[in-house]
């Protein structure tokens, strides 16, 4: 029987020190695969961590022909697209990264066709696809499906196109699409995340014409050709806002060296809503917190500039230990809540009615310990902080999870004072 990995943490220490964030996940995946769009030359993309969905995201490129040479310590991929060879995307590696929908326009434009079969990622219910095909389909591609969604296409024609959802992944598609587009095209209600404008900043230094960034309506022109670029991706706000939790839950206070404050202005008042201190000097936050009687919260998650959906799991482990009861409600994946039963496992009082998306939380909870088995990765995440706030042994099984969204996480809150390790 082979080993199996876990998370253990020894909680009930206050955290103290500095720590540094980590580049962003969900706006490096988008310029991997536009990396795949020039013909000819490297791309050199920076500040790119060896998280689980960015390694897939390699092996994907390698099967379709791509060169691309990583190097972990200098946190920088160099990729040469020129030997594009192969338009079928492997299942064994799409089950694992719903990203893999990302590969599509680059394959289009260079190969004219690609076969994308099923998608994985972090089980939350319905994440429909059909806006990207649809937006395709206006494009000018065919498509059919089977066992596997087939996409044909050479003479794209810009168009209007609208979104039913604001999705972060169907706007970056639309847009990669609409720049190899002759003429003109509309996007409307694009999301507008920080990732998508630094995602269009990297096509925009490769030669893309696009307007309306930051908005929920982008105009892109199409242009002939797109060339190689060097780029520095942006750090990951979500992985800042992970360990502004966790100070919040653990008590202490550390700095948090890379931070945006702007991307984090709606969590940063939800903390301080519950007495967290919080303090901005330039790109470092200051986070400092009793780890003990907070204030309830009420949370609604909205796409952006709203409370995002990926912070939902982590601060209902925060509002666990404030004194009263918390509203969480959840308006962005109708499964977003089977961290739920993990919370439980350590004791916490929840009532749930996941239909109409609502989470109570009753504190003040006294976190026991116990085996976890969190199923994505912000489950994984909210368990590492309410396990930092036990001081009893917490484990988290299914490493892999956390290990998509977070780099080299144990030695990172190491580095912090708490006791977190990974063992077997």
């Amino acid at each position: 029987m082979s080993e199996r990995e876990f998370i253990q943490i020894n909680g009930g220490k206050p955290l103290a020190g500095s720590v540094c964030v980590q580049g962003s996940k969900n706006a490096i995946l988008p310029m991997l695969a536009a990396s795949l769009l020039p013909e000819n030359g490297c791309s050199v993309i920076r500040n790119v961590p060896p998280l689980n969905d960015i390694l897939v995201a390699f092996e994907i490129m390698r099967h379709v022909g791509a060169k691309v040479d990583y190097f972990p310590e200098e946190k920088t991929v160099c990729v040469d697209a020129t030997g594009l060879n192969r338009s079928d995307l492997p299942e064994a590696l799409t089950c694992r990264l719903r990203a893999s929908v990302l590969f599509i326009p680059s394959l289009l434009a260079r190969l004219g066709e690609v076969r994308l079969p099923s998608v994985g990622g972090c089980p939350l219910g319905a994440r429909n696809l059909n806006y990207h095909y649809r937006g395709f389909a206006r494009l000018g591609a065919q498509i059919t499906s089977g066992d596997a969604f087939v996409i044909r296409g050479d003479n794209f024609l810009g168009a209007g196109m609208y979104l039913d959802f604001p999705s972060h992944t169907g706007t970056e598609n639309l847009m990669m699409a609409a720049c190899f587009s002759k003429g003109v095209s509309i996007i409307e209600n694009a999301a507008s995340d920080p990732e998508i404008f630094d995602f269009a900043n990297f096509l925009i230094k490769m030669g893309a014409k696009i307007h309306g960034l930051g908005t929920r309506t982008l105009t892109v022109e199409g242009v002939p050709a797109l060339n190689p670029v060097e780029y520095y991706a942006m750090n990951d706000r979500l992985d800042a806002g992970l360990f502004m939790m966790a100070a919040g839950i653990a008590g202490g206070k550390i700095s948090i060296i890379g931070v945006n404050p702007a991307d984090l202005r709606i969590l940063t008042e939800k903390m301080m809503q519950m007495g967290v201190e919080i303090r901005i000097n330039g790109h470092v936050m200051e986070v400092a917190s009793p780890g003990k009687n907070l204030r309830p919260v009420n949370v609604l998650t909205c796409p952006y500039p709203g409370f995002a959906t990926d912070f939902q799991p982590a601060i209902m482990a925060l509002s666990c230990i404030a004194d009263g009861q918390s509203y969480i409600r959840e308006r962005i994946f109708d499964k977003r809540f089977s961290h739920v039963k993990e919370l439980r496992k350590l004791g916490a009082s929840i009532d749930l009615d996941e239909e109409d998306g609502l989470a109570i939380v009753n504190g003040p909870t006294t976190f026991q310990g116990a085996d976890t088995e969190p199923d994505n990765i912000r489950a994984a995440a909210c368990i590492l902080l309410a396990g930092l706030a036990c001081p009893e042994k917490t484990t988290i099984g299914n490493v892999y999870q956390i290990n998509r969204g977070h780099f080299d996480i144990e030695s990172r809150f190491q580095q912090l004072g708490a006791d977190v390790q990974r063992v077997k």
